[in-house]
């Protein structure tokens, strides 16, 4: 397949100012697609933006992307950040990529373009645990309330799974397993602790440590180096530390 040839005549298709072997195209206002060639020719890196394109992120990400292109196709795991990656004027850290298993990039109109594109978008290093399953990484890169990968001014999402059970509000989630959610849900169901005998949170963060949270007359938190009594300030503060790997 000659994908310079296929991505040169995308609908709109100009060369990527400033990179060889890259081309942008835009079918409507809101959304913005480029995509680079890696250094054998043989497979494709494309960020996708909607309503918020930036060229200078976009070359960026495809040039730190194309010096790792070894690495990314070598790469079995659906879902795994490049961690270094920096862009003047961005907090990002990680240069995240998506295996063809795991997006739909171009599956449609174009399965064998498909089955050798990698789709590139900027991350934080706390977002991923490198160990995500085919299914994790899915729903992660996917849904809406996962990392919004095309939202290049997105705000950071970090990896949290979390299941819990409160015996006052009747709240739980289902089965043994932990699921993804939001920082905002893991507070809201630490507050909701108070007073819930019988009653846990726990949740777990990119490194896949997982800390428990029991009431017991107070919020008691519960990991590898045992059990103690916190202060629910404290245990926000906690929690948000291990989220987003600030030292504790």
């Amino acid at each position: 397949m000659d994908l310079g040839g296929t991505l040169s005549a995308m609908p709109r298709a100009a060369a990527f100012p400033g990179l060889p072997d890259a081309w942008h195209w835009s079918p409507n206002p809101r959304f913005n697609f480029a995509a680079a060639l890696t250094g054998d020719g043989k497979h494709v890196l494309q960020v996708n933006a909607r309503d918020t394109y930036d060229e200078d992120l976009v070359r960026a990400l495809l040039t730190f992307a194309r010096e790792r292109g070894s690495d990314v196709v070598a790469d079995q795991r659906p879902l795994f950040p490049l961690l270094g990656f920096h862009a003047d004027g961005r907090s990002f850290d990680t240069a995240a990529v998506a295996a063809p298993a795991t997006h739909d990039r171009h599956a449609r109109e174009n399965p064998e373009l498909h089955d050798v594109t990698y789709a590139v978008f900027p991350g934080w290093h706390y977002e991923f645990s490198g160990t995500e399953t085919l299914d994790d990484a899915r729903f992660r890169f996917g849904h809406p309330q996962g990392l919004q990968s095309a939202k290049l001014d997105r705000d950071p999402v970090p990896y949290l799974k979390m299941r819990y059970a409160n015996t006052k509000t009747k709240g739980g989630s289902d089965g043994q397993q932990r699921g993804f959610t939001k920082p905002e849900i893991l507070h809201r169901e630490l507050d909701l602790l108070d007073g819930a005998d019988d009653s846990f949170v726990e949740f777990e963060n990119f490194h896949n440590r997982v800390w428990r949270v029991e009431w017991a007359g107070d919020w008691t938190l519960i990991d590898d180096d045992g059990r103690r009594t916190i202060a629910i300030a404290d245990l926000h503060a906690f929690a948000d530390a291990v989220l987003t790997d600030i030292p504790v």
